[in-house]
């Protein structure tokens, strides 16, 4: 009963995550993604600006200096602007947890609060996972998964950021099987998108579309199944600690 209370869990969380581009407030984010993967990393650095083959190595065209310092502001800038529609859909939905009226410029004056904490867990997180796969790829897998609710606690109540790594693998430990198999799965299925991308041999552009299409619904489809994961498996690790109710009223009174 237990390992089917386990992959239940899983699941449902799974499913979540890839039918959540269908809300609203998911798919807002999802075309945001896309438009800077698409418009910005495309056609804007890697076209316009003629950073393809200097990327690439290629011999065919050497950006100017000006047009790399511009390609690297736009990518820091569209970089930021990714990450902060993520922090943003995060506090939207867990704001909704707790009350039904919105103001949007309350909203977004806490959603930019709440950045630098969200970017820096994103980032610490992304970077332990990689390194971890490069070094060998069960220590990624394990730190990876470790360290996957880290954002989602960076933004849930008014946690540090120390706060926020030590929860995430609290409730990583609690959730062990299924926390381990949603990072190995989504990872499988990045390796598929990249895949089959490449397998396809299409032209440029069409390449082009269907990786920002493609990352941008892995991107938002893992963030909703983490989100999801965590939200609905506090009440039961808060009768292992106080933590949710303490995470809960900070949160409320914060507010």
């Amino acid at each position: 009963m237990g390992e089917q209370k386990i992959i239940k869990s899983f699941l449902q969380s799974f499913v979540y995550g890839l039918k959540s581009v269908s809300e609203f407030s998911s798919f807002i984010v999802f075309l945001l993604i896309f438009l800077i993967l698409f418009v910005f990393g495309f056609f804007l650095i890697f076209k316009t600006l003629g950073l393809g083959a200097f990327l690439t190595g290629g011999l065919v065209y050497t950006p100017s200096t000006f047009n790399v310092l511009i390609g690297e502001a736009i990518f820091i800038i569209s970089f930021f602007l990714a990450i902060f529609s993520l922090g943003a859909l995060f506090y939207y939905k867990l704001y909704f947890l707790f009350s039904n009226n919105l103001n949007f410029f309350s909203f977004l004056k806490r959603s930019l609060v709440i950045f630098p904490k969200f970017l820096i867990a994103t980032f610490v997180q992304t970077v332990v996972a990689i390194l971890g796969l490069i070094v060998f790829i069960l220590p990624g897998v394990y730190y990876g998964s470790s360290l996957m609710f880290s954002n989602f606690f960076s933004i849930y109540g008014n946690s540090t950021l120390r706060s926020a790594f030590a929860n995430s693998k609290i409730l990583a430990k609690n959730l062990r099987f299924e926390s381990l198999l949603t990072f190995v799965v989504y990872l499988i299925l990045l390796f598929i998108f990249i895949y089959f991308v490449n397998l396809s041999h299409l032209p440029e552009v069409y390449a082009a579309l269907a990786y920002s299409v493609l990352l941008s619904y892995w991107v938002i489809s893992y963030s909703n199944t983490i989100f999801n994961l965590a939200d609905k498996n506090l009440n039961e690790l808060n009768n292992k600690s106080m933590l949710y109710r303490t995470m809960k009223g900070s949160f409320n009174s914060d507010n």
